[in-house]
């Protein structure tokens, strides 16, 4: 009986990954998740199971491209004694503390961005704006010099295209090329902050035992990092202009009060849920939110429709920049909580406030154009356009 029960779960969830690459999957996840049965689509599921020890990052399967190889040894995808090695390196270099003294360059590179642009639209603002911001800056905190980052923002978006059209082998070939040139790059740079260390995370990691012992765990972090904290970034930028500008009266409301920026980037962090979903192993046969979990059986944990559980958010489609509480999993939970995140809500924070005062009038035109959603959502395009030209607030 558990055996069939289990090959049904197996069923459903790989009929909503398929479901996860078509269109309507692309352009909202959260609702192509919740019309499936997926019991980690539910919040109490995907809470308790972030939570359990005895449930583990499901590995990447063996692969011989070399991308999935790097993927297999993301954060994300570790476990036991190396996953709390490499997360100890890295833990500490995105604390709250750290990261605050980013905001100066997060809010001088969003100036520079806004000064570029013509004074007046349409432009797409992923390509303007929402990519290169949290890109740049988060180039900088590894410690990738200037000259190197458009080089290396080539290769990034080859490598996120391959994730987001993993299904064709043509996107998966340009993706490995990226990956062999990225680690090389990176193996090259981690040597030279050894001998000549400056201010920045890759010096830290240089430093740390792990640069000899886990040297390739660091490299493939390094990429991780960079996509994450990028992608998920540009995503949560561009799909908070979009929600802010159709939404009037939320706008209003935390530009007449902007002590509430940080709650409504909660709130876009809950309904937009740039990271999609993972995936969870059970170590030994157990039970999750009263849902059996046998041995060795995977379940998709989906952030996206936890997200939305009407028992847990009240009206979990409607955009409310004052909701209190608000225990979103837009950040997972638990041992796999992200070390991104003060990063991310800071990004989003500064970026969006400048946005929608150096650009009054700010105005999305049409949908947003979406690349992927599995693992997490990639935003291609959004036009936008303002009035009157930036600067000018007599009107």
């Amino acid at each position: 009986m558990e055996q069939d029960r289990d090959a049904g779960s197996a069923a459903q969830e790989q009929a909503l990954m398929t479901a996860l690459f078509t269109p309507a999957g692309r352009d909202d996840p959260a609702v192509t998740a919740r019309s499936t049965p997926v019991v980690g689509c539910g919040y109490a599921f995907a809470t308790a199971a972030l939570h359990d020890r005895r449930l583990t990052a499901t590995p990447i399967p063996p692969s011989a491209d070399l991308m999935f190889q790097v993927v297999a040894r993301f954060l994300s995808r570790m476990n036991d004694e190396r996953h709390s090695l490499v997360r100890t390196a890295f833990t500490g270099l995105f604390s709250p503390r750290r990261i605050e003294r980013y905001r100066g360059q997060i809010e001088s590179t969003s100036a520079m961005l806004i000064d570029a642009l013509p004074s007046t639209g349409p432009l797409d603002i992923v390509r303007a704006f929402a990519r290169p911001l949290p890109f740049t800056v988060i180039c900088n905190v590894l410690g990738v010099p200037a000259e190197r980052q458009p080089w290396l923002a080539e290769r990034m978006e080859a490598f996120g295209r391959a994730v987001a059209g993993q299904r064709d082998h043509t996107n998966v070939q340009a993706g490995n090329t990226a990956t062999r040139e990225m680690l090389a790059f990176f193996d090259d740079l981690l040597s030279n902050r050894q001998h000549r260390p400056l201010d920045d995370v890759v010096s830290l990691l240089a430093a740390s035992g792990q640069a000899h012992e886990h040297r390739d765990d660091l490299l493939a972090n390094c990429i991780f990092f960079i996509l994450a904290g990028h992608a998920t970034t540009t995503t949560l930028i561009t799909a908070g202009v979009h929600l802010l500008s159709t939404h009037p009266a939320q706008l209003a409301s935390v530009q007449r009060d902007p002590s509430t920026w940080p709650d409504a980037v909660e709130e876009l962090l809950r309904l937009i849920s740039p990271a999609t979903l993972t995936g969870v192993t059970a170590t030994e046969d157990t039970k999750v939110a009263n849902c059996p979990v046998p041995e060795g059986a995977t379940r998709a944990i989906v952030f996206a429709a936890a997200n939305r559980d009407p028992t847990v958010f009240a009206e979990p489609d409607t955009f409310d920049v004052t909701r209190t509480p608000n225990p979103h999993l837009a950040f997972s939970a638990g041992a796999r909580y992200c070390l991104g995140a003060p990063l991310a809500r800071l990004h989003a924070e500064v970026a969006l406030t400048m946005l929608f005062t150096r650009l009054p009038g700010l105005h999305t035109i049409g949908e947003p154009t979406w690349l992927g959603s599995v693992p997490i959502r990639q935003v291609a395009r959004l036009d936008v356009d303002w009035s009157p030209p930036r600067g000018d607030t007599t009107q």
